[in-house]
């Protein structure tokens, strides 16, 4: 019996919405991603994520994202079987919440986890989270960088797509080792705001970009 190819909605924010997607789903041919939604970040919904980035085998004409409000329509719509909460900054109430919604409309409600979304690297990584945004992991990144560097190791930072550009393209793949690069990708207050300490105050390199 041929397997059922299941359809899934990313939900997310522009972020780790399309790094989950990225590692797990592009070239997954188990998995149909029918929609991305976006909540947290004015403007970057009613927007397409392009084929280039999608994959053009699986997705000639890319995958089109839409409000989070919009959540229960497009779960009928499509007749979704998983949806992937990936995105951050939201209390237990919430993301429950979001599960209840998905839940009453049929669809599954799934957190991915670090074997399916974790990127393979031949160097060795230190890896810092938080349970939310605002806790300090931007500080934090640059001592481990500045310990690091004391003791004689040479460090890259690489962190995961602010992708708020409308041509998502432009930001496949980002790398910043001054000021000029900053501009050079016309960063947003937000990114200057995490990427200039690094290549400024810190003088290392920072990795980032939507791919």
């Amino acid at each position: 019996m041929q397997k059922k190819v299941r359809n899934v909605i990313i939900i997310g924010a522009a972020g780790r919405d399309f790094h989950n997607f990225n590692t797990f789903f592009r070239h997954n041919k188990n998995y149909n991603v029918v929609a991305f939604t976006a909540e947290q970040i004015p403007g970057i919904d009613d927007r397409m994520y392009p084929k280039e980035l999608a994959g053009e085998d699986l997705y000639p004409k890319g995958i089109k994202i839409y409000p989070e409000s919009m959540l229960t329509e497009l779960i009928k719509k499509y007749d979704v079987d998983d949806c992937v909460f990936a995105y951050s900054d939201k209390p237990y109430s919430y993301v429950m919440g979001v599960s209840a919604i998905v839940n009453a409309a049929g669809a599954n409600f799934w957190l991915m986890g670090p074997k399916d979304t974790m990127i393979p690297s031949k160097k060795p990584v230190i890896a810092v989270g938080a349970t939310r945004t605002g806790c300090g992991k931007s500080q934090t990144s640059r001592k481990i960088i500045e310990y690091l560097v004391g003791m004689g190791f040479k460090v890259v930072a690489v962190r995961h797509p602010m992708p708020y550009d409308p041509d998502l393209n432009k930001q496949i793949v980002q790398r910043f080792a001054c000021v000029d690069d900053l501009k050079y990708q016309n960063c947003t207050i937000e990114e200057m705001e995490e990427y200039e300490p690094h290549v400024v105050t810190k003088r290392n390199v920072i990795y980032a970009g939507v791919d």
